[in-house]
């Protein structure tokens, strides 16, 4: 099951993809995913709450194929949330090339390796939902950083009780030149109008077997050229689901409906920057394809 929000006819609806039948809701039923996530009672997944919907008949079936589907609606953000948050530092890899860039400006310290090994997680705010786009949409480059590389990463969507309840696709776009310059410089280097993006699809929990065996992809394609190819897997994730959110949580409880990004499995070399009119495309073959054309902020 996939459950998503398009615009059709100028009006907002819930999607569902089941079983390759697609619902979306009526027009009478003002119901949007984020009172999906509200609505759950303890013990209730989203799964089951769909399915209730669709024997209530809230939700109407549409005589249109998933392909189809593509080319007649435009596809928002799968929850307007109102907070991104993330974890870094998830991923040795991600830990060892990141001290090789530190080393190289005479950093002696393995500060990543640190965070990597460290009890405490590395929890940071990616920013509010100016922040934070949907697929098909522009994201874009800081106009003060020359190194802005993508993050394929898996997206925890938070329920009531700070777990996840979904899963879905986020592309963390970093600003690598304003961090390794100084890492206290995180926050600019994480947050700007723009500087992500997620969707297309929220997953139930409950709908991918083993969450930490996912294959991602991330590809970009510049001028028509196929110019990055780089894969991950969610096997290599070191810590749990329920500890990033833990530690996400702790004395800080955020609203359900927001998004945590877990971190990074397709590491890219470190020289690699994005340029503007580029094409990022963040897949995963349950969750699908996340899709977004890089913009650039004008100097101010």
């Amino acid at each position: 099951m996939k459950i998503g929000q398009i615009e059709i006819k100028n009006k907002k609806k819930i999607l569902i993809i089941d079983d390759n039948k697609i619902y979306i809701n009526l027009d009478s039923f003002k119901f949007n995913t984020m009172d999906l996530i509200l609505s759950l009672k303890k013990n209730e997944n989203l799964s089951s709450k769909i399915k209730k919907l669709i024997s209530l008949k809230k939700l109407k079936r549409v005589n249109l194929k998933e392909d189809e589907l593509y080319k007649s609606v435009k596809i928002l953000k799968p929850i307007e949330a109102e907070e991104a948050w993330a974890v870094g530092v998830t991923y040795k890899r991600q830990a060892m090339e990141h001290d090789k860039d530190l080393s190289k400006g005479k950093k002696k310290i393995d500060l990543y390796k640190y965070v990597y090994s460290n009890y405490r997680a590395e929890v940071f705010f990616k920013g509010l939902k100016r922040s934070i786009k949907g697929t098909n949409t522009d994201i874009y480059l800081r106009s003060d950083s020359k190194l802005i590389m993508p993050e394929a990463e898996l997206v925890l969507v938070i329920g009531k009780n700070g777990l996840p309840v979904g899963f879905t696709l986020g592309n963390d776009l970093t600003a690598w030149d304003i961090e390794k310059e100084c890492p206290l410089y995180l926050n600019q280097a994480k947050i700007w109008n723009g500087s992500g993006s997620f969707g297309p699809w929220i997953v139930p929990i409950e709908g991918i077997k083993n969450p930490y065996d996912l294959n991602i992809s991330c590809k970009v394609i510049r001028k028509k050229k196929l110019i990055l190819d780089s894969s991950g897997s969610t096997k290599d994730l070191k810590r749990s689901f329920e500890e990033l959110c833990y530690f996400m949580n702790l004395s800080n409880n955020v609203s359900p409906g927001s998004i945590l990004y877990t971190g990074t499995a397709c590491v890219i070399n470190h020289n690699f920057s994005l340029k503007k009119n580029d094409k990022v495309q963040i897949y995963n073959s349950v969750i699908g394809k996340l899709e977004n054309k890089i913009n650039l902020h004008k100097k101010e």
